[in-house]
C-alpha cells in the first residue's frame, strides 16, 4: 500500500474518533446539563466544588463562579438533631452512600435534599461525584401522612374514650329508670330526664365536633371571602343563647370590626368555642368582651376576654393540644375543641394565641390575613 494511501486512511480514522469524540462530549454534555438531578463534582482531597450542572444553579440560586472553588461544608448542612441523619443505605460494590441533609441555598435557606455520594475518576485524579435531590415536597408529604396518622389515633381515642362513657352513661340510667320508674315521684323522674337529655346533647356535641374536625382535615380548599364578623358574631350567640340566658352573661361587642378574609361557616366555630368557654370558665356571672385589631403584620387579631380565674402558666402550652384538658378548670367537655380552632385559624392562614394569670382571667385570640381591597 502506498504511503498516501495510508496517510489518506489515517486521516479517515483520525477523523471518525474526532467525530466518535465530539459525539461522546455531546451525549456526556447532555446527561451532565439535563439529569433531572443538581450534580455536583467535588474534589476528594480539598472537598471543594470544580464544577455543577445548571440544574444546581437554577435549584440553589448561584453563579458557576460563586460554586467553582466552594467548600462543600459551606453548603451541605447536617440535620440539628444526629440522629435524624439518615444514611438510607451504602453499596458494598460502588460505595455509593445515599444520606438526607440540608443544602443551603444562596438566600440562606435550608433546602432538605437527599445525596446520592461516590468516588469516581475524572481526568486522572478521584473526585466526588454528588448527585442531590430536592425532597422538600417528600418532606411535606410525609409530615402530613405523619400528621393523619395522629389525627387518626385521636380520633380512635375520641371514640373509644370520650363517646363510650357518656354512652355507658345513658345506656345504664335508662336502664335504672326502666327498672324503678314506677317506684319514682315525678320529680326524681323529671331530674332522671333531664339528666338523660344533658348527656345526650353532650355525646351530639362530641359527634358535631368530630365531623367538623375531619371536615376541617379533609376538605381541600375553601373559598376565602371577606369575612361579615358582625354577623358571624351574631349567629355564633344565637346558637349560644340558651347557654347565655342560663348563666346570666354580660358579653361586650365593638361597633366596628376590623375587616379580615377566611371562610365564615369556620370563623364562626371559633367564636362559638372561644365564647362558650368563656362562658363556662368565667366568673359569676361571666362578663365577656370581644374585639378585634389590626396589627403591623397585615393580621387582623380577634379576641374574647373572660372574668374567669385564670390559668395557670405551665398549662397555656397544652391548651391548644387535642384531647387536653386542664384539672384546674371545670370540664365538662371532651378536650377537642381548642385543638379545632388552632387547625381551622392555621388553615385559613393564620394562628391562635391565649394570655392568662391566676386571679385576672384569660384573653383567647385568633388571627386572619387582614383584608385589602
Amino acid at each position: 500500500m502506498s504511503d498516501d494511501k495510508q496517510i489518506e486512511q489515517l486521516n479517515a480514522t483520525i477523523d471518525q474518533l474526532q467525530r466518535d469524540l465530539a459525539h461522546a462530549q455531546e451525549n456526556y454534555h447532555n446527561l451532565f446539563e439535563n439529569i433531572g438531578d443538581s450534580l455536583f463534582i467535588i474534589d476528594l482531597d480539598t472537598y471543594k466544588i470544580i464544577t455543577v450542572n445548571d440544574h444546581t444553579l437554577r435549584r440553589f440560586g448561584y453563579t458557576q463562579a460563586e460554586l467553582v472553588g466552594k467548600g462543600l461544608d459551606d453548603l451541605e448542612v447536617s440535620y440539628a438533631n444526629p440522629r435524624t441523619q439518615e444514611l438510607a443505605w451504602e453499596s458494598s460494590f460502588s460505595g455509593t452512600r445515599v444520606y438526607e441533609c440540608y443544602y443551603r441555598h444562596r438566600d440562606n435557606s435550608l433546602v432538605p435534599v437527599e445525596v446520592s455520594s461516590r468516588v469516581v475518576r475524572m481526568n486522572g485524579r478521584d473526585v466526588i461525584q454528588n448527585f442531590v435531590r430536592n425532597i422538600k415536597v417528600r418532606k411535606q408529604m410525609e409530615a402530613e401522612r405523619q400528621q393523619l396518622i395522629e389525627d387518626l389515633d385521636s380520633f380512635a381515642h375520641t371514640v373509644a374514650h370520650d363517646l363510650k362513657n357518656p354512652l355507658s352513661v345513658i345506656t345504664s340510667y335508662a336502664h335504672f329508670l326502666h327498672e324503678t320508674f314506677q317506684f319514682m315521684s315525678p320529680e326524681e323522674l323529671r331530674d332522671g330526664f333531664d339528666f338523660l337529655h344533658k348527656e345526650g346533647k353532650r355525646t351530639i356535641t362530641i359527634v358535631e365536633e368530630l365531623l367538623l374536625f375531619a371536615s376541617v382535615q379533609g376538605q381541600g380548599s375553601v373559598e376565602y371571602a371577606p369575612l361579615d364578623m358582625y354577623t358571624i358574631v351574631t349567629d355564633a350567640k344565637s346558637r349560644l343563647a340558651y347557654m347565655i340566658h342560663q348563666a346570666q352573661t354580660q358579653i361586650i361587642v365593638p361597633e366596628k370590626w376590623d375587616l379580615a378574609v377566611g371562610y365564615a361557616p369556620w370563623v364562626q366555630e371559633i367564636w362559638v368555642n372561644y365564647i362558650s368557654n368563656a362562658i363556662k370558665y368565667g366568673g359569676k356571672p361571666p362578663h365577656v368582651q370581644l374585639g378585634s385589631e389590626l396589627e403591623a403584620n397585615g393580621m387582623v387579631r380577634f379576641w374574647v376576654k373572660d372574668n374567669g380565674a385564670g390559668i395557670p402558666a405551665q398549662d397555656i402550652p397544652n391548651l391548644f393540644s387535642q384531647f387536653t384538658q386542664l384539672k384546674n378548670m371545670r370540664v365538662d367537655g371532651h378536650g377537642l375543641g381548642l385543638s379545632i380552632v388552632k387547625r381551622i385559624a392555621e388553615r385559613l392562614g393564620g394562628g391562635v394565641d391565649v394570655e392568662s394569670a391566676l386571679g385576672k382571667g384569660s384573653v383567647f385570640s385568633f388571627r386572619l390575613p387582614a383584608y385589602h381591597p
